[in-house]
């Protein structure tokens, strides 16, 4: 099967170091090797370099510059120059993957939903052909929230045309998949494809990355972007009072973010800075090697209402046969079995975290089962087995059209 695959986000370059960003790469590549072959769009290739199974093509528009944000008026300018290119990105999309289409041939439109971008739907209505949305967190009720958003009615219409126009939508947790349905999509339409993990690459027998300052000690590890959403906060006032129990305890943050600052700062006031390494970003093929290197691994969201994530450190964690301690939040209550894959504590609670820390520390008997029963139960979560059920999926689409 010949597959386009579309990514309108300029915030998501295929060779980054984001979440999404790999996301990207390892469906592609999971889809690559099952023999199909898919060409990807992109607003945003990224400088670095990866193995991926796709010929990549990206896609850009050039825009007049905005007057600066100091301007009459400027911070709005801005963002309302921002979203008019991105418009253009989706209209520029839309006519190069039909080009592409009239010469080479697509069997399958695939689209990772972005604020702006109706170019696959359209596209695929266009060449007669069907078109798969994934949908991976609800990017109008974000804008609105989080950011500017000045051409609202227009980023209405476009996820009201996406989610309606799709043949499949593809969320990646169930409360998105209810908000896609809450906003005009077909609920016989609109399926759950969790995030997964490629397990060739995560797994048990991945050997540890030496660290200094690290040996003899308790790690406890963090893998992700350092986001206020990402319950950092919890987790470090849940090192604080581990560190005043015991100086066996060690933190490693694996990443960087807009917390960075604040996280050195903490360390420092509360005179943790030498029992904390942050390691900033790093390349992902390192990822296994440091997840490897903690003696728990923890995923701490905050209470979040809606919490929608599906969140990737959650399988790399088990697939390395890591002890998991999360929060008993949205999709992560379903994936990890408390007691049994895992460790589940209350959202916001740092007593609880730390006591749930504490209590694998202490049973390393109980470390020992829960990883290898997180492992196990990360096979069934791959990217491969992701790609397969879409390529089910889209064969019956293909085949009538």
């Amino acid at each position: 099967m010949k597959i386009a695959y579309l990514s309108a986000d300029r915030g998501i370059p295929v060779f980054g170091n984001k979440g999404a960003s790999v996301h990207v790469r390892e469906f592609v590549n999971a889809v690559s090797a099952l023999g199909h072959h898919v060409t990807i769009l992109t607003a945003m290739r990224g400088p670095m370099a990866w193995c991926l199974g796709a010929e990549i093509i990206e896609v850009g528009v050039e825009t007049l510059s905005p007057p600066p944000e100091s301007a009459p008026n400027g911070a709005l300018a801005h963002v309302l120059a921002k979203e008019r290119q991105a418009l253009g990105i989706s209209e520029a999309l839309r006519e190069r993957v039909g080009r592409l289409a009239h010469r080479d041939g697509f069997d399958l439109i695939y689209e990772r939903y972005s604020l702006w971008s109706a170019a696959g739907v359209r596209a695929a209505r266009a060449l007669e052909m069907p078109c798969l949305v994934e949908v991976n967190a609800p990017l109008l009720e974000e804008q609105r929230t989080y950011r500017e958003l000045v051409l609202a009615s227009e980023a209405q219409a476009i996820e009201a045309e996406v989610f309606g126009g799709a043949d499949l939508l593809l969320a990646v947790s169930a409360p998105l998949k209810a908000y896609a349905i809450a906003r005009g999509a077909d609920s016989k339409r609109t399926l759950v494809l969790p995030n997964g993990v490629d397990t060739k690459r995560f797994h048990p027998a991945v050997e540890a990355e030496p660290l200094d300052g690290v040996d003899g000690k308790f790690v406890v590890g963090f893998v992700g972007s350092l986001k206020l959403w990402h319950g950092l906060d919890v987790l470090l006032e849940a090192f604080r009072a581990l560190r005043g129990r015991s100086a066996a305890y060690h933190l490693l943050v694996v990443g960087d973010g807009p917390l960075r600052g604040w996280v050195d700062g903490y360390s420092r006031g509360a005179r943790l800075d030498g029992a904390v390494t942050v390691t900033g970003w790093i390349p992902y093929d390192r990822v296994p090697a440091l997840i490897q290197r903690m003696d728990v691994a923890v995923a701490p969201y905050p209470f979040l209402d809606g919490f929608y994530f599906s969140p990737l450190k959650l399988f790399e964690y088990m697939a390395v046969g890591r002890p998991v301690v999360a929060s008993r939040i949205g999709q992560i209550e379903h994936v990890v079995q408390d007691g049994t894959t895992g460790l589940l504590f209350e959202p916001g609670d740092p007593e609880d975290l730390a006591e749930k820390i504490e209590r694998l520390r202490s049973d390393p008997r109980l470390r020992q089962a829960l990883g290898a029963a997180a492992s196990q139960q990360a096979d069934g979560h791959t990217w491969e087995a992701n790609a397969r059920r879409v390529m089910v999926l889209a064969g019956p689409l293909v085949t009538r059209r």
